[in-house]
């Protein structure tokens, strides 16, 4: 088991989706300090709002970007960083193949967004995000991917 790094922190979708369903990561509502350095970014929001079903979890979404906005660490990626996260996806297509946009872009918005935040990802997709930490490499950019399957309590 890993533990949290230090610095600011970026949560994927994933993180709070299986937070939500399961209760599980309980490090994420646990460590108060966690809490204060992690940035959100609209990218994930919206993904969260698309999957709310739910009045009560809209309310709680609703609060976690308040509170986010409050701190100041709600982002929202520049126009530039949209294109470059096309940029970046016409790259991955070339290097493995057909590749679905809507997959895909995603994941290079929050991708580029954490880089741009030097914000450690921390996502139960380490996998697909090793492959946007190498695309960003070639760029000059660094990107850290933690996996939170592997993450405990400090």
């Amino acid at each position: 088991m890993k533990f949290l790094p230090a610095g600011k922190l970026l949560l994927d979708t994933s993180v709070y989706i299986r937070y939500a369903r399961e209760g599980a990561l309980g490090w994420i509502a646990e460590d108060r300090a966690a809490i204060k350095r992690t940035v959100l970014t609209v990218v994930v929001a919206a993904e969260l709002y698309a999957g709310v079903r739910h009045l009560e979890a809209k309310r709680h979404l609703d609060a976690l970007c308040r509170g986010h906005r409050t701190l100041g660490t709600l982002s929202c990626p520049e126009p530039e960083v949209w294109l470059e996260a096309g940029r970046m996806l016409g790259r991955y297509a070339r290097l493995y193949g057909s590749v679905r946009m809507a997959d895909h872009f995603r994941d290079g918005l929050i991708a580029l967004e954490a880089a741009k935040q030097r914000a450690t990802l921390v996502t139960e997709n380490a996998r697909d995000f090793s492959r946007w930490k190498m695309l960003l490499r070639a760029t000059g950019r660094a990107l850290v991917v933690l996996d939170s399957r592997t993450v405990t309590r400090s």
